[in-house]
């Protein structure tokens, strides 16, 4: 049973391990997008195709989406409760996504991608008041990776402005979701938890667009494949392999496994949009992963359990 346990749990780092890459990725498709629409309009739009399709491979494969459902029968809850921890999913997420776009408007992108990747620091702290535990190990791993964070994305001499604290609000609502995530992914479906939150952030973001942006179906044609890349394959299949992997992962090793999407987009950067990597950015990338590495070392005490 205990290796059927480190299986499950491996397999769910790996899980996690792709989402990383995926979000990593997309990072250049939202830069195409977001050129031509609006922040709103990309968001709301990528999560309606990926709506479609989680529904589509749902109706297809009616096999995959059943074996999502919880593996615990003693902690699946009432259909009322599955759409309430949805649409609860839903809400902080989009109010996650609009405050980090509004704040990366107010500040450098390399002062917004540091911060924002503060929410693996809120993430176990907010889990001690929660009963989990963390050992020596994972502490370092941290502090290494913040450190190896600082390096890749602040150039400029650090100085905390009104911008930054917007972002700062965003990292703790993210922090936020994947602890909501971590209550909700063992209980509901991981299939319908995903669309009911993808379609409570689509409405959402269009009913906003509809008062703040201008919606113009020639723009959103001219830039239809990066939106379906991002959508099908960011939102579709990200945030549903997320709620997957979250089920064998503590939230706090979840959260350090998705906060190395930063490195994904430097190095899809560097490879798709031909963009400098410089010694400091390389540096800094080499700690994080120690720090990841690290983090991930049981102590004593978890070995003799």
């Amino acid at each position: 049973n205990k290796g059927e346990c480190s299986v499950r749990k491996f397999i769910s780092e790996v899980l996690l391990i792709i989402v990383t890459i995926v979000w990593g990725l997309a990072f250049i498709w939202q830069n195409i997008a977001s050129k031509v629409l609006g922040p709103l309009t990309v968001v709301g739009i990528r999560s309606v195709i990926a709506v479609i399709f989680i529904i589509l491979s749902a109706v297809l494969m009616p096999a995959l989406y059943k074996s999502q459902d919880p593996k615990s029968l003693a902690m699946k809850v009432s259909k009322k409760k599955e759409w309430i921890l949805g649409i609860i999913c839903g809400i902080v997420l989009f109010v996650s996504m609009y405050i980090s776009q509004v704040g990366v408007g107010m500040t450098t992108a390399g002062k917004a991608g540091f911060i924002t990747v503060l929410y693996i620091c809120f993430v176990p702290f907010i889990g001690i008041f929660l009963g989990n535990k963390l050992n020596k190990f994972f502490i370092i791993g941290l502090v290494l990776a913040v450190i190896g964070f600082y390096f890749i994305s602040v150039k400029e001499e650090f100085s905390l402005e009104i911008g930054d604290i917007v972002v700062l609000i965003s990292a703790l609502l993210f922090g936020i979701h994947i602890i909501v995530i971590d209550y909700s992914a063992a209980r509901v479906n991981s299939m319908f938890l995903s669309i009911v939150q993808l379609v409570v952030v689509s409405i959402l973001s269009l009913v906003f667009a509809v008062f703040t942006e201008k919606i113009i179906l020639a723009d959103i044609l001219s830039v239809i494949w990066p939106l379906l890349a991002v959508g099908v394959l960011s939102s579709g299949v990200g945030y549903t392999l997320q709620i997957i992997g979250q089920k064998n992962v503590p939230p706090h090793t979840a959260s350090l496994i998705l906060s190395l999407e930063s490195i994904v987009a430097v190095i899809g950067g560097v490879l798709i949009l031909n963009e400098h990597v410089g010694i400091r950015e390389g540096l800094g990338m080499l700690i994080v992963f120690a720090g990841i590495i690290i983090s991930q070392v049981p102590d004593k005490k978890q070995i003799e359990k």
